[in-house]
């Protein structure tokens, strides 16, 4: 078995020893054999050559190839291993998760082919030249670390299918991925492949996952749509969610998919568009704290008494990634109910429920309402937390609500 942080950066050589350069990649064909068609060498001007791999000799030291070689274009059926896979989240079908690839595993034999991925700490190990050492010590304290590796027949790799539609024997497996894990993916692929893929899935996943996509992706998913897609889509979701993201969205745009909705949904959705007008960001308060996922419980408490003593509200921490984009909350009484030295990534909800400076009073006390929370942050189209909006600064929509 070969590794390709192994191979990367190894001279290629032809058979009667004349150097051609350095290898930088591998193109390979998406299919359920993944061979390797080239070798992508970088040569001592810096030009790149796409060499057949039929043209391989030998690998070992150098990679020794035939002498008798051109190179060749890299077709619509290929992609490559370095820039396409290496560092790619991929869906693990039988695992039911989204993965990252630390390295790539190529079998050895003559007509290579991809074999899977290691997605275990020993890949990153590998590709850092520390593999030996760092197993070295380890074993002189009793500890022994195994590779992680995933067979190319349990891998669903959505972006490298370039949109092909999804084959209807595999969605059933994908169902079992929790729709939030697949936003979260969506989002790191481009959005033409999001498109494709998610006109692939049934109709009332495919809804799940766009629900749990940021509202800039969202924006951007629904400007692929055509309009007849974007009506279905927003007939039915929640009235609330359809009117954050059709405020994203054009005039025009809204227009042509408030056209075809049914009179009923028209009139409930053009009612909260005027309610937009009301900014809700008169009611934001900046009064709020907020953690890192590797924030330990007693250093919260800590953050609470040195910088929450004048606040007039505080029911929820939200916890920041270290772009300071949201990715999860928890409670005061979540908290105190684990030890002290607890990471809040291991009790956080993932999944906080916020809301935009366009989102409508009543559609945000809504949300309040919907998932019983005293307060909602409010984020701009990078998740960075611009302030919080709590259910008692909304008394005119609540008193109006009850009445």
């Amino acid at each position: 078995m070969l590794y390709f942080s192994e191979l990367k950066g190894k001279q290629v050589c032809t058979e009667d020893r004349v150097f051609v350069g350095k290898l930088e990649d591998l193109a390979f064909l998406v299919s359920d054999t993944p061979k390797i068609t080239k070798l992508i060498v970088k040569d001592k001007e810096n030009n790149y050559l796409n060499i057949p791999s039929s043209t391989i000799e030998s690998i070992n030291h150098q990679i020794i190839i035939s002498k008798q070689f051109e190179s060749q274009n890299i077709t619509n059926q290929e992609l490559l291993l370095n820039k396409n896979l290496l560092d790619q989240q991929i869906i693990d079908i039988e695992g039911n998760k989204v993965v990252r690839v630390n390295d790539v595993a190529i079998n050895d034999r003559p007509g290579y082919y991809i074999a899977g991925a290691d997605i275990g700490i020993l890949g990153i190990l590998r590709r850092l030249g520390i593999e030996d050492m760092i197993s070295r010590i380890l074993i002189n304290f009793g500890v022994k670390i195994t590779s992680k590796f995933l067979s190319w027949a349990d891998i669903q790799p959505l972006e490298l299918a370039r949109g092909m539609v999804i084959l209807k024997t595999e969605q059933d497996k994908l169902k079992k991925i929790r729709p939030e894990d697949l936003a979260d993916y969506l989002e790191k692929i481009n959005i033409v492949n999001a498109d494709r893929i998610l006109k692939s899935l049934d109709e009332d996943f495919a809804v799940d996952i766009i629900k749990n996509l940021n509202i800039n992706y969202q924006s951007a998913i629904f400007k692929q749509f055509s309009p007849e897609k974007a009506a279905h889509v927003v007939s039915i979701i929640d009235p609330d969610e359809a009117v954050d993201i059709l405020l994203t969205l054009s005039e025009k745009k809204r227009e042509e998919i408030l056209f075809l909705l049914n009179t009923g949904k028209q009139k409930e959705l053009r009612h909260l568009f005027k309610m937009s007008q009301s900014p809700i960001g008169e009611k934001m308060t900046t009064q709020f704290l907020t953690a890192t996922p590797d924030t330990l419980v007693k250093e919260v408490i800590s953050k609470i008494k040195k910088e929450a003593a004048d606040f007039s509200f505080l029911n929820y921490i939200y916890v920041l990634n270290k772009e300071d984009k949201l990715v999860g909350v928890f409670s005061l009484h979540e908290m105190i109910l684990q030890n002290l030295d607890t990471p809040v990534y291991k009790f956080m909800t993932q999944n906080a429920i916020v809301i935009h400076l366009t989102t409508p009073k009543e559609i945000a006390l809504a949300k309040m309402f919907k998932y019983k929370l005293n307060a909602v942050p409010i984020i701009d189209q990078n998740r960075h937390v611009l302030g919080i909006v709590a259910f008692d600064d909304l008394p005119e929509i609540v008193f109006g609500r009850l009445r």
